[in-house]
């Protein structure tokens, strides 16, 4: 019979030693981003995204790109310039012949006094002009498009507010996600300590015949179960930190560590005005806004297709090796086009536009009423996760001490097994309510920042 208890407890020893190695091996496995690297604090974060981050700055290029259009239809304001050469050979000999008298008289004498031949010259022939041409009733609409692009640039700031904005509520979310992830290994690795101080005290009630094997066995599964979950955390924490490193535009693997302490959020906002700071600051809102310009504008536009075009046009040309026609010219004049009749179109373009002004109009109101609804959530969601804070807080500290209790009767063989791991599940729950109670604060702290327009 000793033999076999002798036997059982090697058995043991092993499984132990075994479940040791493969949680070693898993955390020799996880890459060195595990470790912890300089700290870098929530503002530090937000301050790299806000000059790095690539969806920033092709919003921020979108900006120029807008400046660039604008100032590319401002140059149509000023005259247009262009200078053409035209060579030609004449391949068919021409002759005009202008009979006597053909061009009347002057003083009685015929015009011309005889007949008169003129050949075309044979060879190459060249001319060259350079012509000047100002725009004049088109002046209003090339404003008007002006002031359109502008518009559209100031939208195009505004997507970048909001492209910032977007940016930040995700740099925020990804920090305190790995907050809670390393808060929940704190935990954790408790429960790692409870699970082998209770397989020590198994194994000498096993050996002791007072408990039962298959209670020590469920006592390392759930040891090492526990283990797996910290390899699990590790690895979430590690794909959040790859994660917010790629909003920083750094290397995956930069390492770096995180605080709690400079991560509480702070968020400015009163409930009587946050519904009207955030319909001010919001970028979509006004984004909206300025839609609404931008479809009044093209209201204007589109009327002036009813307007005659007129230019001013100067122009000066010259002929090389030709004498059938004068071979130097200039002119100034005024030079008018007018589709006056154009099957109905220039009504239907305008009633169109007047429509997407209608469109535009009931975009901004819905997105108000938007703003108005989320602010109100956002604030009642914040309110509700504070208020479980304290709940979970007072659960945690009952678990710990009805698991410290229960831990020290089980040793004195007042309570059974079972009691005991009730009560360190019931601290588990505890804490694992509580991380995702503060995690929750953090949330809708940074979703309500978000939302009132703030970068």
């Amino acid at each position: 019979m000793h033999i076999t208890i002798t036997t059982k407890a090697r058995m043991l020893h092993l499984h132990r030693f075994l479940s040791s190695a493969v949680l070693s091996l898993s955390l020799i496995a996880l890459p060195a981003l595990a470790e912890d690297g300089p700290l870098m604090t929530l503002e530090q974060a937000l301050n790299i995204v806000r000059a790095q981050n690539l969806q920033i700055k092709n919003a921020n290029i979108q900006v120029n790109v807008v400046g660039d259009q604008t100032d590319a239809m401002r140059s149509n304001l000023y005259p247009e310039l262009s200078a053409g050469v035209r060579g030609y050979h004449n391949f068919e000999d021409n002759e005009y012949t202008f009979e006597e008298g053909s061009l009347g008289t002057v003083g009685g004498d015929p015009v011309p006094s005889s007949n008169v031949e003129i050949g075309t010259t044979d060879g190459f022939s060249t001319h060259y002009s350079i012509t000047a041409k100002q725009p004049l009733i088109q002046l209003y609409e090339i404003n008007l498009n002006v002031d359109k692009l502008k518009l559209e640039q100031d939208i195009a700031r505004q997507q970048l507010r909001g492209t910032r904005q977007t940016v930040s509520w995700q740099v925020k979310q990804l920090y305190y996600q790995i907050l809670s992830y390393e808060s929940s290994m704190e935990s954790t690795t408790s429960s790692i300590a409870f699970y082998s101080e209770l397989a020590d005290i198994l194994e000498d009630k096993v050996a002791q015949k007072t408990e039962l094997e298959y209670q020590l066995l469920n006592a390392q599964a759930k040891q090492a179960s526990s283990n797996h979950d910290l390899v699990s955390q590790q690895n979430d924490i590690i794909t959040s930190k790859q994660q917010l490193n790629s909003l920083l535009d750094r290397d995956i693997s930069t390492p770096f560590s995180v605080s709690m302490a400079f991560a509480d959020p702070l968020v400015r906002y009163t409930e009587q005005t946050a519904e009207a700071q955030a319909l001010a600051n919001s970028p979509e809102t006004t984004e909206a806004r300025l839609q609404i310009k931008v479809a009044e504008t093209n209201v204007e536009i589109q009327k002036t297709d009813y307007f005659p075009d007129l230019d001013l046009v100067a122009s000066y040309g010259k002929s090389q090796h030709t004498e059938f026609i004068p071979d130097e010219s200039i002119y100034v004049g005024l030079f008018a086009k007018w589709d006056f009749f154009t099957w109905g179109r220039n009504d239907s373009n305008l009633s169109g536009t007047k429509r997407a002004l209608s469109q535009a109009k009931n975009s901004l109101r819905d997105n108000e009423d938007q703003i108005r609804a989320q602010i109100s959530e956002d604030i009642r969601n914040l309110k509700v996760a504070k208020e479980l804070i304290p709940v979970t807080i007072l659960a945690q500290k009952a678990a710990a001490e009805k698991l410290r209790v229960s831990t020290n009767q089980y040793k004195a063989n007042a309570i059974l097994l079972d009691d005991l791991l009730d009560a360190e599940s019931e601290l588990s729950e505890a804490n694992d309510n509580f991380h995702k109670a503060e995690l929750a604060v953090w949330n809708a702290s940074a979703e309500l920042e978000k939302d009132l327009g703030e970068e």
